[in-house]
This record gives C-alpha cells, structure tokens and sequence, in this order.
C-alpha cells in the first residue's frame, strides 16, 4: 500500500547516496521543489534533436494555476514543440519542467496527469460518442480511495426500499425504452437512482421478494462486512472510504461503471452533447467531433488541460462559436489550460495571458493588452493585431522622425533622453559582450577562418604569419591563450626552432578555441533578434552553428555530417561578427543620424478632421480600396513608400479612389531599432 501513494520526495532534504536510490524508488521518482511557486513552471528548456537542429531556446514561464496561457507564433516556431515536452510526447534536452511542483522531466505521459486535445480529433470511428469519451477512463487504472462496496451497496438498498420504493419502480419500468448508452435495464436504474451499480442490481434481482426479507438480508451482509473489516485493521468514514490507523487507504483499480456515466454524462452537458452520445463520429459535424474531443479530455478530472491548435480544422464561423466554447468550459471547470495556435486572433481573445514566439525563442510573455499596446520589438508588434500594424522606414535625425516623403514628426524631450539611453545602453552591453573569453575566442576564430578556408590567402606565407600573431593578440588574457602559445612553442621545436606555417599547424592552433562555455542565452537571443529581425537582409543561421566543408563523393556534394568537437569545421554564423556589427550600428546611431522603423496601429491613422487629440500634421493620401466592417472602414492607400490600412468610423463616409485628409494619434506611435528590431 506504502508504494501506492507515490508521494514526491522533498527535492532539498540531503541523504546518504547510499539511500537516495531507496528512496527515489519509494517516491515512483518524483522529486517536488517547495521553492517552485507556480503551478507549471518551465525553467531553461531547450529541444535539440538528434540532427542538431535546434527547436526551443531557454523556454522560461511560471503559470499559475486556473490560468488560460496560448503560445502564439507562425509555423516552425516551436510552440507545439514546447506544448510536446510539457505532455511528455518529446524529451526535454536541457532544463527543469515542474507541475504541481513536482520535477516531471522524467515523468511518463500517462503519470503527469494532463489531459490533451489535437488538431486531428482522433476520434474511434466504430464507438460512440459515449464510448469515444470514456475511453480514457476505461483505458487505465486509477488512484482510488478503498471502499467497503459491500456495505456501501446493501446500505443504498436499505435506503431505497424505506424511503424511494416508487422511484425505483418508475426506473425499472422505463429502463428497457432508454437509450443504448447505459447498457443494462441494472446500469439505467444505478444511473436514474444516483446509487451503485451492485445496489441496483441487488434491487432488480430481488424485485420479486418480499422488502422485509431483502432488507434482513442487507443487515447480515452489512454485519459481516464490518466484522471482516475490523478483523483486518480498518474503519470506514460516512462515504464507506476505509481507513487504517486514522488515514486513508488507496489502491490503484478500474473506474466503476457508474463512476464512468456520471463522468460521461456531465462532461456532455456541459458539451452539449446529451442527444448525440449513441452516434458515432461519422455522423456528427466538425464541430461536434471536436466538442467530442474535449469532452474525452474533461472526464479526466485532470490538473492541466494542453489543447494542440484545435480549431484549425474548423471554418471560420465555427471556430469563432468553439472559442467561446472553451473559453466558458475553461472558465466552468477550472482548469489550467496551455492551448497553442498561429491564429493571433485566437490568442487575443482566449489568453490570460500570451507567449509569442519567434523560431524557438519566446520573444514576450503579457496580458493581450501588454502584448498589444507594449509590444517588445518589431515582430511581436506586427504578428499581434489584425489588420497588423503599419510600418514605415525612416530617418531619426536629432528628434525628428523624417519619412522617406520628407513628411516629419517631431518627438518631445523626453522621448529625445529616452532614445539616447536606449542606445547608451545597448553600447554598454555590447562592448560587455564583446569582452568575453568566448567572444574573443570566436574573434580569433575568424581570423583563422580568413585564411584557413581560403585556397589562396594559404600560399601567403606572410598572411599566415600575421594570422597567428593576431590570434595571439585577441586572445591574450583569456583561459586559451597559453594553451595556443605552448602549441607553438611545441610546433616550433619538433621543426627546429623555424618552421613553416601551414594549415595543419593553424588547426592545432585552432582547436582550444573551439572550447566555448555557456554563452548566456539572453546575449544569443539578443543578438538572434539583430539577424532576424533587422532591416538588412543577410542570409544568415539563427544562432552559433558549425559545419564542415562540403566533400565530393562521385558526383554528388555530400556534407559531412556535424560534429562540435572536430576543429575541421567552418562557422557558418560568427556570433562576434554579428555582435561587433550591432555595436558599430549602436555607435553610429548615438553619434547622429540614423535609419529607424515607425509603427502605428490602424486604428491611431485617423481621419484629421475627426480626431482632437494629440496628433501629427495632417498627410493627404488617395483610398485605393475602402472595405466596410460593421461600423468601421478599412481604408488602403500608400504613404511614404509602404502600403498603410487606416481604421476609422463609418460616422465619415470614404469612396474609394477619393483624396482622404489623415493624421497620427501621436501618443501612439511607436518607435523600433533599424538593427535589430527591438523597441526603443
């Protein structure tokens, strides 16, 4: 009974390590962390498969229990990867996965207690609704309190004949005209009684005896019961649960038949599925079946709801009315919910809060309205909102905003002070970066690449030469640097003091610079953000990626395959590269002027006219298109060389093809970084 409970061990006590097998093995191998706060939390996840490819980046969320949290983000982002780790289906590489408290990397699927909903609704085509639902609780055993069944059940017979004799001879009657559902005229009287499934079929057995007989009977059985029980050292409460030494007693057994249908039956009125529960999923539509799935997920009575973009398969009208759906069903039973989707208008209208992600990074956790109004760079600020924001390419110039056009903003002081800190800032962090062993390593690396993966410079014995002296020089100071001079030193003396520089003396040269440590994963995203999301368009990897040079095999180019601990390799991605790029960018950008990304939602280009705020000057365009939208107009014209949307009432009607008179709402603008797209 001891190992049935499985109660977590406490993750801080300390033991012998000759006893932490023992009692790792007593706990079913849970470890619970009372310093986790949260009810999920990840902490530092990382997914690289096998190939190297990496999926999720340093995943990091505490989410509290009841919360409704949707990963947001276009395909490929690592979203449902992510929802996969939580669910047990994909291994996490690196990192920690706490539910309820408790350390769950290890933990199987089925001992994680979720409950999960997938984009294809996998439903048994040959059950119905009934059975597809209860599947789950059929399927597997369950940690169940231990009940005296046999008193429990001669009891609830007792009740029924004193007290609700006429009740039972309504169900009896009407159970042969009930629906296939609940199997036997036995399981129709448990379920219309609200009793157990041996009491009712004691009560149909015996309908023909006489009451007194059947109840003298039910008191011998209930005496006897008792007696066996006490012999064996347990009590029983008012719910028939039994109890040893003041505690309940658990056992892992099938559900009950009973315990099923209720499960079953509330699960579909909530669902409203009550008159489709004897069809089977061939005869319901997308909506239905979908509502099916959720209903398989509900009957668990599981801690945390994981719902793998279910409303994809759906058409739009549906979907809006299935959103709603699980929204109020989310709010009904009060689950925790992790829902993934690429629909942002999903995540806007569902989430207590949203997690956008970006090619396995998460780029900002908030509230809608945070996400919203306080988007943390460019690509959170176009991906959020529909229709998506309007982007501009411009100058900043001494706290003026000059379009392409000529058409200006001019910014208040403190907007002026905030710019230049922003900038004071990422030139600070950046020459911090820049400092590091690994950064200078990766310097060095690249003047050694210059040479070592270019057949020509190879034949110059004097850039060779100087390629080892400027090594030298980066690297003097860090950790590497007399491990690369005792090489040398080495070379030098097994080639009579004189030797001549070659490329197998530059890759034993370059092989203690291949030695990185952790790189923060806050500098990778950083400067992950510079490639991706500036305006340049350089074809680049997303992080620090290796590669060996292609060989040919016959006719075909093979690439070998990777491997981190080769110094036969050639970086694709120089992380210092793109780090002393963003700096001299930074630099240029604090000293004058400089490009830089103006943002405004459609909503805030208004008509000048209408609008009494604090606005911009006013801007003449001409509508191409002019879409109604219950009482807003979707206005699309072009102003300063991009293709804008302006929102605006129907109070104004706008032809198209017509000259329309606009304005910014200026307290609504919003300013991003030309380099690497973060909000300034």
């Amino acid at each position: 009974m001891a190992n049935l409970d499985n109660k977590p061990v406490d993750g801080g006590m300390q033991v012998p390590a000759k006893d932490a097998g023992k009692i790792l093995k007593k706990s079913g191998y849970k470890i619970a962390n009372n310093e986790v706060d949260a009810f999920v939390s990840l902490k530092d996840i990382n997914k690289i498969y096998p190939n190297g490819v990496q999926a999720v980046y340093d995943f990091n969320i505490d989410i509290s229990e009841n919360d409704f949290i949707v990963l947001v983000g276009p395909s490929g982002c690592g979203k449902s990867t992510t929802l996969r780790m939580i669910a047990g289906l994909e291994n996490i590489t690196s990192g920690y996965l706490y539910i309820d408290k408790v350390l769950s990397n290890y933990t199987s699927s089925k001992d994680r207690d979720i409950s999960m909903v997938f984009q294809n609704y996998a439903l048994y085509p040959q059950m119905t609704v009934f059975d597809n639902i209860a599947f789950p609780l059929r399927a597997r055993k369950f940690r169940m309190p231990m009940e005296a069944t046999v008193v429990k059940a001669y009891n609830q017979v007792i009740d029924v004949l004193d007290n609700r004799i006429d009740e039972f001879k309504e169900a009896f009657a009407n159970a042969k005209d009930k629906a296939l559902n609940y199997g036997t005229t036995v399981e129709y009287v448990a379920t219309k009684m609200k009793i157990c499934d041996e009491a009712a079929k004691i009560l149909c057995k015996s309908k023909a005896a006489s009451p007194e007989n059947i109840k003298n009977t039910a008191k011998a059985k209930i005496e006897s019961e008792i007696n066996k029980l006490s012999s064996q050292g347990y009590t029983m409460d008012e719910n028939y649960r039994l109890l040893k030494d003041g505690k309940l007693q658990y056992h892992y057994v099938k559900m009950s038949n009973e315990e099923i249908r209720r499960r079953v039956f509330e699960a579909a009125e909530i669902l409203d599925l009550g008159p489709y529960l004897d069809r089977r999923p061939k005869e319901l539509s997308g909506g239905q079946m979908q509502r099916v799935a959720l209903g398989r997920a509900i009957v668990r009575n599981a801690k945390l709801f994981l719902m793998d973009e279910p409303l994809s398969n759906l058409d739009a009208k549906l979907r809006v009315q299935m959103r709603s759906e699980i929204v109020r069903i989310h709010e009904q039973i009060g689950a925790t919910t992790i829902y993934v989707t690429h629909d942002q208008t999903e995540a806007m209208t569902m989430a207590t809060k949203i997690v956008v992600m970006s090619k396995g990074w998460v780029q900002q956790i908030g509230t809608p309205q945070e996400i919203y109004y306080n988007p943390n760079n460019i690509f959170v600020a176009t991906f959020i909102g529909s229709p998506a924001m309007n982007i501009f390419d411009a100058e900043y110039d001494n706290g003026k905003l000059i379009f392409k056009n000529g058409y200006e903003i001019s910014l208040s002081e403190d907007y002026i002070e905030r710019h230049n800190k922003y900038y004071e800032a990422k030139i600070q962090d950046l020459r911090r970066m820049l400092d590091t062993d690994d950064f200078k390593k990766m310097h060095a690396l690249k003047v050694l690449d210059k040479i070592l993966f270019n057949l020509e410079a190879q034949k110059d014995a004097y850039a060779l030469e100087k390629a080892v002296d400027d090594v030298l020089g980066i690297i003097e100071g860090t950790e590497c640097s007399e491990v690369v001079k005792n090489l040398i030193a080495q070379y030098k003396a097994e080639n009579n003091g004189n030797p001549k520089v070659d490329k197998k003396w530059l890759l034993k040269i370059r092989e203690p610079l291949l030695t990185f440590e952790k790189i923060p994963s806050r500098d990778i995203g950083l400067l992950h953000n510079a490639q991706v999301f500036s305006k340049e368009e350089i074809v680049v990897d997303d992080t620090l990626y290796y590669q060996k040079p292609k060989k040919k095999n016959n006719k075909k180019n093979v690439k070998s395959n990777i491997n981190l601990n080769s110094t036969d390799i050639e970086f694709i991605n120089n992380l210092y590269e793109v780090a002393s790029n963003l700096l001299a960018k930074c630099e240029k950008a604090l000293a004058g002027k400089h490009p830089i990304r103006v943002g405004v939602r459609p909503e805030d280009i208004v008509l000048n006219s209408e609008f009494t705020g604090n606005k911009t000057e006013k801007f003449m365009v001409k509508s191409n298109i002019v879409e109604l939208l219950g009482s807003e107009l979707l206005i699309h014209s072009e102003f300063a060389d991009a293709n804008i949307i302006a929102k605006i009432s129907t109070n104004v009607l706008i032809k198209p093809h017509t000259d329309v008179e606009l304005a910014m709402n200026q307290d609504k603008i919003l300013i991003f970084d030309d380099s690497c797209g973060d909000r300034i």
